[in-house]
């Protein structure tokens, strides 16, 4: 009966303490989680307004690049260039029709000189007409020019089909980069409110204004479509934006029954609007305060059950206990710090307390020498039973060579440990635990892995099983680093790869990778070049100026070419570049004549006035063919290029 009123004023007191603590710790959860939530459903309606209006500028931005496809067709540029050619006019108006229909929100697409008179449009009788005067076509060619791309110039209503639709130009340029007149295009808004409706609730409202005219572009009522706004704290939003004042993106408000965000457009002058109700937006606040009363209440019950059986386990009649001395006597020695205050009791407790105490004392030296040992190996140490893949213990070293904090080291798990390694390396190390597991040989291997500061960490691992005095076996790995001897090894695969002088691929590394892309089918644009003169170079100006020219022509490789090309030096000043992916002579020339300018523009001071030039010769690569024939074939058009004065390219 004693124990048992014990019991009940340990289990009383604490069910009074969590009750207290449980309120509290709700009213003060209560109030920041109600602050937080309110400032979050706010945010999230400044992001739905971002989004929704990204979404428009997306569009506008599909339009555009749409557009400028069309313009660069080398039909439609025919359009200008042979305007008196019937076959060339249907030619183009069929490449029209073909554009049209591969969009299918146009309203209309055309094509146009400065003067606005049409060359072909998809509407018949549009053609051959010119739908501007001459002043506001002059301001019209002004504008297309300075823009130089394509761009949207707002949301009119067409004047046909009395829909909302988007007007788009584009230049059109002649083989010269001469603007020779422009395209035109109109699309429908249809399809982007057909975009922005399910990515709404249906509680949400929202719509496109006009900033400088004040009028709805677009609303979910498409009466409002086109009419001036007058909502009071919409206008006052948008005079916001208009002010010279005014950096904000966003102007959220809070009106009585709904929230509204606006986010502006401000390349568009155009406004996105979306609106919710109050109860929509902030709902969630009182669910979730409803919640977390009813987790505060479900957990205090909990908790006060498992104390109170747990008091009431711990506090069995004293010959329950009494019979755990015999066990410690027996060679059990575990151990319960709860027994320390009864130390001196003449008891059953007393016997208890002074037996673990005793045992206690020499186990404890036992473990923390063992433990002081495990700690100061520079070598990481972890032991796993051998069923279950449980972790018996750690040391702290092999955390620091995982790259984990030391204050995880109490709650670490084997599926923790996992998850630094990739997938390669985890299946690595389950098949050496499981060889592990059959065999009493100590197995040597290597794995590696990235911290999280994206440090990389490789490790020579031993792993080897151990029988316990206990009938049970466990493995027992070791880890230690050897990034450095690692890092040393490729070090050296690179300078056994690089050209000492450019830092760039030598010949045997170099024509390796240019025959292993070939045979996996990546074809490409094989360039052979080498320096003017260079011997002249050398002899008038010294092998130092001479190593400068060919150090400042790899550095025009690097800068012209892109990372994935392969760039080699054979040897002197013979280069070659492999680039795969071009296959065709428009790309290639592109390239090449930016190549050309880059080695125009080297200059050298010990070399004086003397222009740095080159002899180069391309080939495209279509299918498999060895080094020594790709070279051949650049190297006769390279002599081509010298026997014509240098300074030049040639494709084969």
């Amino acid at each position: 009966m004693k124990s048992r009123r014990i019991s009940l004023k340990i289990a009383a007191i604490v069910g009074t303490v969590e009750i207290i603590a449980m309120t509290a710790l709700f009213l003060i959860i209560n109030l920041g989680l109600t602050k937080v939530l309110e400032d979050k459903a706010m945010s999230d309606m400044k992001i739905i307004a971002r989004d929704r209006a990204q979404l428009v500028e997306s569009y506008v931005i599909g339009c555009c690049d749409f557009l400028t496809g069309y313009s660069r067709s080398p039909i439609i540029r025919e359009g200008f260039t042979k305007k008196n050619d019937p076959l060339a006019r249907r030619k183009v108006h069929e490449v029209t029709m073909a554009y049209a229909s591969g969009h299918g929100d146009t309203e209309g697409l055309y094509i146009a000189e400065w003067d606005t008179f049409v060359l072909d449009h998809t509407n018949p009788k549009s053609v051959n007409i010119r739908f501007r005067d001459r002043e506001s076509a002059k301001v019209l060619e002004k504008t297309i020019k300075a823009k130089g791309k394509a761009f949207c110039t707002g949301i009119v209503m067409a004047p046909v089909t009395k829909k909302m639709v988007i007007p788009v130009y584009a230049p059109v340029y002649d083989e010269d980069r001469n603007a020779i007149g422009f395209a035109g295009g109109a699309f429908y808004t249809d399809a982007l409110e057909k975009t922005l409706a399910p990515l709404s609730d249906k509680a949400i409202g929202y719509s496109l204004i006009n900033a400088n005219t004040n009028e709805y572009i677009f609303n979910e009522d498409s009466q409002l479509v086109g009419q001036k706004c007058s909502d009071q704290n919409l206008l006052e939003a948008l005079e916001t934006f208009k002010s010279e004042d005014n950096d904000a993106k966003t102007v959220s408000y809070r009106s009585a029954k709904s929230v509204t965000s606006c986010y502006f457009m401000e390349d568009k002058n155009w406004v996105f609007v979306v609106e919710d109700s109050n109860e929509n937006v902030f709902g969630i606040v009182r669910s979730v305060r409803t919640i977390l009363a009813a987790i505060c209440i479900f957990i205090t019950l909990i908790i006060l059950l498992i104390f109170g059986s747990s008091v009431e386990f711990t506090m069995r009649p004293i010959r329950v206990i009494n019979r755990q001395i015999e066990n410690f006597k027996a060679g059990d020695y575990s151990h319960s710090d709860l027994l320390n205050k009864y130390l001196t009791r003449d008891d059953e407790f007393g016997s208890i307390a002074n037996a673990v105490k005793e045992l206690h004392g020499v186990l404890e030296n036992q473990y923390q020498l063992f433990f002081e040992l495990l700690e100061a190996q520079t070598v990481g140490t972890l032991v796993t039973d051998l069923e279950d893949n449980n972790i018996v213990l750690v040391n702290k070293m092999a955390l620091k060579l995982w790259g984990i904090p030391l204050e995880k080291k109490g709650t670490l798990t084997m599926d923790e440990i996992k998850s630094r390694f990739d997938r390669e390396e985890t299946e690595k190390i389950a098949n050496v635990r499981a060889l592990a597991k059959m065999s009493k040989e100590e197995i040597i291997y290597e794995t590696s892995l990235v911290h999280d500061d994206g440090k990389k960490v490789h490790l020579l691992s031993h792993a080897k099983s151990a029988h316990l005095s206990n009938g049970e076996t466990v493995i027992i790995f070791s880890f230690i680093d050897i990034s450095a001897q690692k890092k040393l090894e490729a070090n050296l695969v690179v300078l056994s790869e690089t050209d000492s002088l450019t830092q760039i691929c030598n010949r045997r590394s170099g024509e390796y990778k240019v025959k292993k892309a070939v045979i996996e089918g990546k074809y490409g644009m094989f360039c052979l070049f080498d320096a003017n003169k260079f011997k002249s170079i050398n002899d008038g100006f010294g092998h130092s100026a001479g190593d400068k020219v060919l150090i400042e022509i790899a550095k025009c490789m690097k800068k012209t070419f892109r990372d994935s090309d392969i760039l080699i030096r054979l040897g002197g000043d013979e280069f070659v570049v492999f680039a795969p992916g071009i296959e065709n002579q428009t790309v290639g020339k592109m390239v090449l004549d930016r190549f050309m300018k880059n080695i125009k523009n080297i200059k050298i001071p010990e070399l004086g006035d003397h222009k740095i030039s080159i002899s180069l010769g391309a080939v495209l690569i279509s299918d498999n063919e060895e080094f020594s024939q790709m070279y051949s074939k650049a190297d006769s058009l390279m002599y081509e290029c010298k026997q014509q004065g240098g300074n030049a390219y040639k494709f084969y």
